[in-house]
């Protein structure tokens, strides 16, 4: 290549250069200051979710599987208490009672007896359940016909027992045989067991 065609490249490329060079430095960066954004305080809240604190008497803090008391000890049942006994007393008797007890006797005996009383001392009187329950002996009282002697002898004289259930008033249930067993109104079936001890029995 000539010189003179060397020294018009040469300086070709030296303007080019000098072109890129100015074209560079009339592109500088904006001085002005660059905002950012303030971070949302609430999303920043939110970015970070808390735990939430156990009540201290939830199943959890208390290291149990439930609401506690319920399951710590049964309720206590009644199957095993012992069964009730028959609810019977032995009661003091009134002048009512023997009038009527006597007067149920005197009725239903055959013969009809009138002139009788109750042996005294030998008034028993009570009730279980609701149900009253009297015993006693009679003797005659004066006036006494020679019908009522007759009656009142031997068997006649041992033991008769009353009941008077709710509303039916005094009837004659049983008598003691002649001669009377030592085991007394024990071996009366229509007096309840219980009724008979508190009794002693009718052995007076």
């Amino acid at each position: 290549m000539a010189p003179r065609n060397r020294s018009l490249s040469r300086a070709a490329a030296l303007g080019m250069t000098a072109a890129a060079v100015a074209l560079l430095t009339g592109c500088s960066p904006s001085t002005g200051t660059t905002h950012s954004s303030a971070p949302n305080t609430a999303e920043t809240a939110s970015s970070s979710p808390q735990t939430p604190k156990q009540p201290t008497n939830s199943p959890a803090s208390n290291g149990s599987g439930g609401s506690g008391s319920s399951a710590a000890s049964p309720r206590p049942t009644t199957a095993n208490a012992p069964a009730r006994t028959d609810a019977c007393r032995s009661l003091p008797v009134s002048a009512t009672v023997k009038a009527d007890v006597t007067a149920a006797y005197g009725t239903q005996a055959e013969p009809r007896l009138t002139h009788i009383t109750p042996v005294k001392g030998t008034f028993y009187y009570g009730s279980c359940d609701g149900t009253f329950y009297a015993g006693t002996r009679f003797q005659l009282t004066p006036g006494s016909t020679e019908a009522e002697q007759v009656a009142l002898q031997d068997d006649g004289s041992v033991m008769k027992y009353f009941i008077d259930r709710p509303g039916t008033g005094w009837t004659y249930l049983a008598s003691n045989p002649f001669p009377a067993p030592p085991e007394g109104c024990a071996a009366i079936p229509e007096i309840p067991a219980h009724l008979s001890a508190l009794w002693n029995d009718c052995r007076s």
